[in-house]
């Protein structure tokens, strides 16, 4: 497993809202990374749903992206005290909304959110996605043996 620790850089925005609030919202810069093999032909738990795309800064304020804000994790207000929100792509329960379901395939491959091109599902700490990286490694391995053997 990659269990090697990123550090992350958050900036943080004082964002005026239509109604005349302000709130306080961060980005997180974050890549380049190559994506991992494994992504190849994967089912995709990351894009279905439970992860929200975090978005840099240049691409909040290129508005490439509908961003919304999604109240800040705790491990997020723990480093940046003053952080309220986290800008990024809203999810539903249906997952991304740039995920196209029937090709199991992302709608702006190759050109993606940096957040994620940067995610590796192995590094992720939840045990979900630690036994769904496991699968994957799995599958990945009788893949590659399946390829081989032809």
């Amino acid at each position: 497993m990659n269990k090697k620790k990123k550090d992350i850089h958050v900036k943080v925005w004082n964002i005026p809202l239509v109604n005349g609030k302000r709130i306080k919202a961060a980005t997180i810069e974050q890549g380049p990374r190559t994506p991992s093999p494994l992504c190849e032909n994967c089912s995709a738990k990351c894009c279905r749903g439970g992860i929200a795309p975090v978005l840099t800064e240049e691409e909040f304020f290129s508005r490439r992206f509908k961003a919304v804000y999604m109240e800040a994790p705790a491990w997020l207000k723990e480093k940046v005290p003053n952080v309220e929100y986290l800008i990024t792509i809203g999810i539903t329960g249906e997952g991304c909304p740039y995920f196209d379901k029937e090709k199991s395939k992302c709608r702006l491959w190759p050109n993606p959110p940096k957040s994620c091109l940067a995610y590796d599902c192995r590094s992720d700490p939840r045990p979900e996605m630690q036994a769904f990286a496991k699968k994957r490694e799995k599958e990945y391995k009788e893949e590659i043996k399946r390829c081989q053997e032809q």
